[in-house]
């Protein structure tokens, strides 16, 4: 045999074993292509909190459906916001409450942005921007009978002597009551007669009231609740005056026993 059938002999053996290769893993199934690990994240723990429901600015009164529970992440938990767990009845526990700072929508609920009434701070929260309020002196006799309420509507009237001669004056109308004595709430039920009726007034009504109260007594005269629309106004009823003369604009002030005139227009 000479080299040459050799050769020939040993590639087609070589050739034969390539095949067998080449048949044995076509015969095979071929592995499924390997799908992607999907990466599994646990939920952040979170806590359920007290929560605005809209934008509220100060002053705004809180009702129950002004508020919410909503999940916060327990990482980004304030120890100023109140929690389902901590305090399950705050929704109503709230309600009455008055808003001391703006709040944005969604935004948790801290003791901090409320104040309840009865608690210091309530009644400046209470009161409108712009207005001021004035405790008078009134009773049962001057204020409708201890009928008046906490957010009802009065017209303030004054009655003094002038020149021996009783007159009154209707002052300022369609003010609101913010508190009788130490009665903050509007939903009180039945009369409620003390003797501070504290009024939210303009800064001039402010002061031409309390000049009143110096000068001599004040009645309030009970609205409607169908005529209570608009702001305060000052009363454009003008002081009664004598038969024959106008009347003189002062104030009667007692010094050491001896009686004076002070013209409301600084002149004696």
């Amino acid at each position: 045999m000479n080299i040459a059938r050799i050769l020939i002999l040993a590639l087609a053996a070589v050739a034969a074993v390539v095949a067998a290769i080449f048949v044995r893993g076509a015969m095979q199934p071929s592995a499924a292509p390997s799908e992607p690990v999907a990466e599994v994240r646990e939920a952040a723990p979170s806590v359920r909190v007290l929560a605005a429901r809209g934008e509220f600015a100060a002053g705004h009164r809180i009702q129950p459906a002004d508020l919410y529970w909503q999940a916060w992440p327990e990482e980004a938990l304030s120890p100023a916001y109140v929690t389902e767990a901590g305090r399950p009845e705050a929704i109503t526990d709230f309600a009455g409450a008055v808003v001391r700072s703006p709040m944005a929508q969604g935004e948790p609920v801290s003791e901090r942005k409320l104040v309840q009434p009865g608690e210091a701070g309530f009644m400046a929260a209470v009161i409108a921007p712009g207005m001021r309020a004035v405790a008078v002196p009134t009773s049962a006799q001057a204020g409708a009978g201890g009928f008046i309420l906490p957010n009802d509507r009065v017209d303030v009237i004054v009655t003094m002597d002038v020149e021996d001669r009783m007159t009154s004056r209707m002052l300022v109308e369609n003010v609101r009551v913010l508190a009788i004595d130490q009665t903050y709430s509007e939903e009180e039920e039945g009369a409620v007669v003390g003797s501070t009726a504290t009024l939210e007034l303009t800064p001039g009504q402010a002061e031409q009231v309390a000049l009143a109260v110096a000068a001599g007594d004040i009645a309030l005269a009970l609205r409607s609740v169908a005529d209570t629309a608009g702001g305060p106004q000052s009363g454009a009823i003008a002081p009664a005056e004598p038969v024959g003369e106008a009347a003189p604009r002062s104030v009667r002030v007692v010094r050491y026993g001896q009686e004076h005139r002070v013209a409301l227009g600084g002149g004696q």
